[in-house]
């Protein structure tokens, strides 16, 4: 046979051959669909934004090196950001009511719990430099307010703007107090807006044990208020921190949760008087705090 005529056999058995399978897949009434594999369903796209939720004891609550509880407090927030890098957020703590209670007027009681509202944008570039601006509003519900020198009483509530420039483990804050400061006034009854707080922050993972190590630097300069008005200090923090994870029911794991201890004390301080509650407790002493929270 030669290679034409074989060529003509080979068509004609592969006619024949699909023709059969055709008749049979028919006859058995298999649906279009079935007969072919199932298309792989897309990928859902991800949110352009994320929504996480935080909730901690902390020993203390620490501020800028100011102890604002002198006991346990609860702290948690719920964070949105965006894919473009725009954030909105709140955060919550119980409060010593008599923390801001002291001033040249004498005492006030103050607020149970501090609320922040804050939002800002926020973006980490290629080259690992990185730029955070904030606007923070510390709004207290129970709106108690503090007495000044002059007979006037104003709420504490007060609204702070920042913006951090970062490299890879280092940051650099300036904050910059847009109101009266937490509801004070000058000795004269004067206005203390422009009170203003630098810091700068070494957060980076340490090479043993799994541990994240933070030192922290500040000072809070209120002294150019003038009117007998002055808060100014500085502070300085160093601590340990570490993620883990708490084992679940069928072997699988709760992830989030970050336990940390942290020692904390002042430097400069221009009016120790300034740092003492209604209740006589020292605000700025030194302080070993330390906290166990969950994010997810």
């Amino acid at each position: 046979m030669n290679i034409k005529k074989s060529l003509i056999l080979a068509g004609l058995l592969s006619a024949a051959m699909t023709t059969s399978y055709s008749t049979f897949a028919d006859e058995m009434a298999v649906p279009a669909d079935a007969a072919a594999p199932a298309a792989a369903a897309p990928a859902a796209e991800a949110p352009p934004y994320t929504l996480t939720f935080n909730a901690g004891l902390y020993s203390n609550y620490m501020f800028r090196g100011v102890d604002y509880t002198g006991h346990p407090a609860v702290q948690g927030g719920i964070d949105f950001a965006h894919s473009t890098g725009f954030y909105l957020g709140t955060w919550w703590s119980n409060l010593d009511p008599y923390s801001y209670g002291k001033n040249a007027a004498g005492t006030t009681a103050g607020n149970h719990l501090e609320t922040d509202w804050y939002g800002g944008f926020a973006k980490t570039f290629d080259n690992g430099f990185g730029i955070n601006l904030l606007g923070n509003y510390y709004f207290y519900p129970e709106g108690r307010k503090l007495a000044a020198a002059d007979g006037s009483q104003q709420r504490y509530d007060s609204f702070e703007a920042s913006i951090a420039l970062s490299y890879k483990w280092f940051t650099y804050t300036y904050f910059r107090v847009l109101t009266d400061y937490y509801g004070s006034k000058t000795n004269t009854g004067g206005d203390t807006d422009g009170a203003d707080y630098h810091e700068f922050k070494v957060n980076a993972p340490l090479p043993f044990g799994g541990l994240n190590g933070m030192a922290k630097v500040g000072y809070q300069s209120t002294g150019d208020l003038g009117g007998g008005f002055d808060g100014s200090e500085g502070d300085y923090a160093i601590g340990i921190n570490k993620d883990f994870a708490i084992p679940g029911m069928g072997g699988s794991s709760v992830e989030g949760f970050n336990a940390g201890l942290t020692y904390t004390n002042t430097f400069s301080v221009k009016n120790e008087g300034y740092f003492v509650s209604a209740s006589g407790r020292d605000l700025n002493k030194e302080k070993v705090w330390f906290y166990l929270k969950r994010t997810w």
